[in-house]
Formats: C-alpha cells, structure tokens, sequence
C-alpha cells in the first residue's frame, strides 16, 4: 500500500481542509446586547434612554443626556449550563468563567455663550460577545459513524484515474487514511470501523473568547431638546475553538483473529477484504479521537451614528445607524486523529497542517438601523423599546483572491435573510435605590423572531444604588436561551440539537464627577 511513498503526495496536494466558513461569518456579525449592568438589566433599551456609557455602541446620542462626567467599570461571573441531544440521549455540561463587561469615561461641559446646551466626549469598552462555552453530545450511533463520512468523502472525491488517493482531504478522510482506519482494496476504500456496528460516540465543543467594543464618542445637547451623536468603533475578536469527536467500540464487537500468513476471521457484520503486514500489529478498532481546533483574532472599524429628539416631557424618539464593520482577521488551525487497535500500544497519529496553518483575511459584517422610544412618568420611572434591522445576506469575506470565499459568499447570500432585533426595559425609580426589568430578543439570521432555532431570549432584573455623593453601584442577573440544530457529517443527515443556557451575575461600580 506504499503508505511512506504516498504520505509526501498526499500532505502537498491534498485538498484545504480549513476555510473561513458562512457560521464563522455570521457569528461576529450578531454581536449586541452587551453593556453596564444598568444597561443589560433594562434588556439593553438605550437607544431613547440614554445616560449611560454603553450608549457609545448603540446609538452615541445618548451620551448627549449626560449633564456630569462620569467614570465606570462592570464585571462579574457567568454560568452555563448547555447540554446537547443526539440518538434520543440529553448530556448537560455546566461550566463557570469570570467577565469583564464595560469600562467608560464621558466628560461633559457647556459652551459659555449657551448654558442649556453641552458637549460630550467618552471613551468606552463594552463587551457584545462571551464566546465561553462547552457543550456534549453523546450516544451509540446508528449507522452514523464518523468514519463513514470520511469514507463517502474518499469515494465521492476519488479520481477516475492515477493515484487513487490524490484527492483526500488532508485534515478529514486523509487523516483517517494516515492513522489506518481507511484503506484501498482493488480501486475501492473501505474502513476498519463496522460501519453497522453501533460504537459509542461522543463530541465536545468548547468554545472561548470576546468580542469587546472600543469607542471614541462625541455627542451634543441642544437646549436639552435635540441630542446628536457619533462613534468611532473599533471591535476587538478574539475566538478559539476545539471540538473533539471520540468514538469507542466499548463493546468489543469488532475484533480479528490472526489464523496465519495472510489469513484471518473477523467479527465484522461487513467482513474486512484484506488483511496485511500492516494490521498484523493493530487488529480489530478499538477507539478514534478525531479534533478540529481554530483559533480567530483581530480587530475591525465602524462609525455608529445616531439622534434623539425629546418630543415631549413623557416621550423621546431616537434613530441610529451603524455603518457595516470592516475587520481584519488572522486564524491559526489544525487537524488531528488518534486512532486505537485491539494490539495498539500506542496511538496511530497525524496532524494536518504538520506544523499548524495560519490564515489572513478580511471580513465585513452588514450594518444596523434602529428606531427607539423612552417614555418617561414623571420622573418616577422610564420605560425604553428599541427595534433593531440587520441585513446578514450583506455578510462578506474577502481572501487574497477574490475567488478564494465566492462559494461562501453565494451561499450567505442565499442562506440568510434579514434579522430582527427587540429589547425592551423599564427602571422603577425608588430613591436611593432603583428596580429594574428587561428583555432582549435577537432574531434569528435566518428570520426567526422570538422563538425557533438560533433565536437568542435574554431575560433580566437588576437594582442599582444612587449616593447623595455621585457614587452608584448596579447589580443585574440575565438569563439567555438558545436552540440549534447541529449536523455532525458532510454526507450522514445525523443531527444533534443543541440547547444553549446561560446566566450571568454583574456589578458595575460608578462615580458623577
């Protein structure tokens, strides 16, 4: 089977296994709903509310209402508890990480010839995005093998003529091949996994990272009655996943017994067609591990854009528009498999790329308009609803060639449709202490509002304390649900659905200067 003579053929023209795809595309494109905890507790409804730092990533006007300066900082601790559903079989994982959720600085100050009007400057960090997740799913499989898909993949791309592994993806089925689960007999593959035989199978998706919003703001107060605003948005990504497939025949229901030169018996429900040298050492499978891990940084800019007009005591109107984001990203990756045999003592290994793979490339995710209302009750409570638009068929990416993400850009475009966001919220004001409610819907990029898969729910409650003296402390847990639908294959219709729960526990600290 020449496997030392084919190895080289197949590390240098097998086919990319890595690439920027539409779900890595439209993940930094739904960022939003991250701020102080006076902001997150209130459902994020800022956009006519205004006076508070994390207006710098929504609608920048409404740093206009600040009449003081104003210093802040937000963090706390978040919980999930997701767990995945495959073959009928639920498996929860609960996981804690630390977060840092906003830092700002606003000043404000009045022109001399006009004391009712103010300029305002801030700079502000907020977080959009926790990335910290770890989720499981795990079964005996039925028929759905993780190297039956590698094995369809082999045949599907295998060439008419010449070397009948040319074509193997070097990080999926050329891994399999490399590690010896796959085979060629007479032009044909074949795998030394039962593919009737149920094994057990498990993957774990851990994911980490943030995306946090910096932003250089200007705002202006017009005689309190006209508030205008704008952002310069710098986003920051840091993304980094591995997902882990194992499968194990923990039942010992494929083995293979050594009769003498060159002849065997098998266990197989499919009987192996050949057996050499090279088997003599490992027999029957016995376990895989199968990783794919990646890792995205980069930064990218925006401008943010808003108004807000103050109709009356009770009702304020606001708009904003954000511009699309044009990031700049770079992605390190590789590809791994461990394989077992009944006589392994150790595993058969191989890495694709050997060394790692690094990759640089431009990404634009669509921008965003939003209408907002506040409605304020005689000082004793406010009450903010703001809807939000996002196109993400408008998602790009963009490599060194321009024919490098067509295919991928073909299928945002026919894949996805408009996205709707809502948060509503409403403040209760019971000085010194104030009581808080709110709720955030983020539609689904596939249309979905306020319930079906990747429609994301926050729900949220917070106090918050006001000191004669300028000081403040606010307190908000939030809640965030969300269902996918998760296929494991290329070629097997195997799916898990996903449930996604989070909880988070937050304090901003603040200071009127």
């Amino acid at each position: 089977m020449f496997r030392s003579a084919l190895a080289f053929i197949f590390s240098t023209l097998g086919i990319l296994a890595y690439s920027q795809n539409d779900l890595d595309a439209i993940r930094y494109a739904r960022a939003g709903g991250g701020g102080s905890a006076r902001f997150t507790s209130m459902g994020g409804a800022f956009g006519a509310v205004g006076a508070d730092l994390s207006s710098a990533s929504y609608n920048p006007a409404g740093l206009g209402l600040f009449r003081k300066g104003e210093i802040s900082l937000g963090f706390g601790f978040r919980s999930t508890n997701n767990s995945g559903n495959i073959y009928n079989k639920n498996t929860a994982v609960f996981d804690l990480n630390g977060v840092f959720n906003n830092f700002g600085l606003a000043v404000a100050w009045s022109p001399q010839n006009d004391p009712d009007s103010r300029h305002v400057l801030s700079f502000t960090n907020n977080q959009l995005q926790n990335f910290n997740s770890s989720i499981r799913i795990s079964g005996y499989t039925n028929n759905s093998s993780i190297a039956k898909d590698m094995l369809n993949l082999a045949e599907m791309y295998k060439p008419v003529s010449g070397n009948v592994t040319q074509n193997l993806n070097n990080s999926y089925e050329g891994l399999a091949y490399n590690t010896y689960l796959l085979d060629v007999d007479n032009g044909k593959y074949f795998s030394f996994v039962d593919l009737k035989r149920s094994v057990k199978q498990t993957r774990d998706i851990v994911t980490s990272g943030r995306m946090n919003d910096l932003n250089f703001s200007y705002a202006y107060s017009y005689k309190d009655k006209f508030y205008l605003g704008a952002s310069i948005g710098i986003p920051q990504i840091r993304y980094e996943s591995s997902t882990t497939h194992y499968e194990q025949d923990d039942k010992d229901s494929m083995r293979i017994v050594l009769l003498g030169d060159s002849s065997f018996t098998d266990t197989y429900v499919d009987p192996l067609p050949i057996l050499n040298s090279d088997y003599d050492a490992r027999l029957g499978f016995k376990s895989l591990e199968y990783t794919e891990y990646f890792k995205t940084t980069g930064s990218g800019i925006n401008l943010k854009l808003g108004g807000i007009a103050r109709v009356t005591d009770f009702l304020r109107v606001g708009f904003y528009y954000h511009t699309p984001t044009f990031y700049s990203l770079e992605d390190t990756y590789y590809n791994t498999m461990n394989v077992f045999f009944d006589r392994s003592v150790v595993a058969d290994y191989s890495k694709s790329p050997k060394d790692g793979g690094y990759y640089k490339y431009k990404l634009i995710t669509p921008g965003k308009v939003s209408l907002n209302a506040a409605f304020i009750i005689k000082k004793l409570a406010v009450i903010g609803v703001d809807y939000e638009f996002v196109n993400y068929r408008n998602t790009l990416l963009r490599g060194e060639s321009t024919d490098d993400f067509a295919g991928t850009n073909t299928l945002i475009k026919t894949k996805y449709s408009a996205g709707q966001n809502l948060r509503i919220g409403g403040e209760l004001k019971l000085n010194p202490i104030m009581i808080r409610l709110g709720y955030n819907m983020q539609g689904s990029p596939f249309g979905d509002v306020f319930s079906g898969s990747f429609v994301r729910n926050t729900f949220s409650a917070g106090i918050g304390f006001r000191s004669k003296k300028s000081f403040y402390c606010d307190l908000v847990v939030y809640k965030t649900l969300s269902q996918e639908d998760y296929y494991l294959y290329t070629t097997l219709n195997t799916k898990a659905t996903l449930k996604y729960n989070s909880t988070t526990a937050a304090v901003t600290f603040g200071f009127k200067f």
